[in-house]
């Protein structure tokens, strides 16, 4: 997926609400602005939206001389999650399909996302995920590409987000599955790096990796080489959230991606992409999507 004029206007939309989340200080509040509207024009189009928000966020943390700005909300995604995690896991244990329960939660948990919204509603969300309806469902595949007990690749997003994960990764690893997750190398908005997953213990139920970039997605070509042979060496790739399905978009690989439509940019793109009708996706941040990856002709 290509940037396009309307994520530039984004891009400034966040600008904003990270000096609101980062910073009482109207001076840097300011900064952050200015340093954005400069940025802009060095935007390259034909990068992904995640691509070009690596700079950007890299300047804003150098703006606020910080280099985890997101660090408090991020703890707070964690400690959200876990506070509520037995209480989902049973959920999705007394479920009538529990694999199919994890994965509705795991896509919920991925509305804890600052890049893309800038207020959020993640207690409910979680809560109302268990009866909402996907708006693209490849559910079946996903099951029958499980029975062969696979190599799972488990592409991860935000902090939070990943506490839910790790109950779809149980259902995988009761499955047979040999999962391995990947988080972000260094801090970058609330997406989660090593450090926070093992803070919420993720690291306890599978392997956890680098993706070796500091990038809100997975560009493969700026990926260490030792993500990449994961990525190549998997049967399985679950790919998590928004920003990875922009990078990987048009990646020829066995992937699944499970995230929340939260974007009118990412919606459009979704709908030329499956062939959906105008206004089918609003990107209104309800909208769940376990899509299967298209495979080249």
């Amino acid at each position: 997926m290509r940037t396009t004029l309307d994520c530039i206007v984004c891009f400034m939309r966040q600008a904003r609400s990270t000096g609101l989340l980062t910073t009482e200080d109207p001076l840097l509040q300011r900064q952050l602005l200015d340093g954005a509207g400069r940025y802009m024009e060095q935007v390259d189009t034909e990068l992904s939206p995640p691509e070009n928000a690596t700079g950007l966020y890299a300047l804003f943390a150098e703006i606020l001389g910080e280099d985890d700005p997101f660090a408090r909300v991020k703890q707070e995604g964690n400690a959200f999650a876990l506070a509520i995690l037995d209480e989902v896991e049973q959920r999705i244990l007394a479920a009538e399909d529990p694999l199919r329960a994890a994965v509705r939660v795991a896509i919920g948990g991925n509305i804890i996302d600052y890049g893309a919204l800038h207020s959020f509603d993640a207690a409910r969300t979680i809560q109302e995920c268990f009866d909402r309806e996907f708006v693209w469902d490849d559910y079946p595949t996903f099951v029958e590409a499980l029975q062969g007990r696979p190599k799972v690749l488990y592409l991860c997003d935000n902090c939070g987000e990943i506490v839910f994960d790790s109950l779809l990764i149980k259902q995988l690893n009761r499955s047979g599955c040999q999962v391995t997750a990947a988080v972000r190398d260094q801090p970058v908005i609330n997406d989660a790096t090593l450090a926070d997953a093992q803070a919420c213990g993720l690291d306890d139920i599978c392997t956890v990796i680098s993706n070796g970039t500091r990038c809100p997605g997975t560009p493969l070509d700026a990926c260490s080489e030792d993500f990449r042979e994961h990525f190549q060496a998997a049967d399985l790739i679950i790919s998590k959230g928004m920003g990875n399905f922009e990078t990987l978009s048009e990646v020829s690989a066995p992937i699944f991606f499970l995230f929340t439509v939260k974007c009118s940019q990412v919606a459009l793109h979704l709908t030329e992409r499956q062939g959906f009708g105008p206004g089918f996706l609003k990107g209104d941040g309800g909208e769940m999507v376990l899509l299967r990856q298209k495979e080249k002709a």
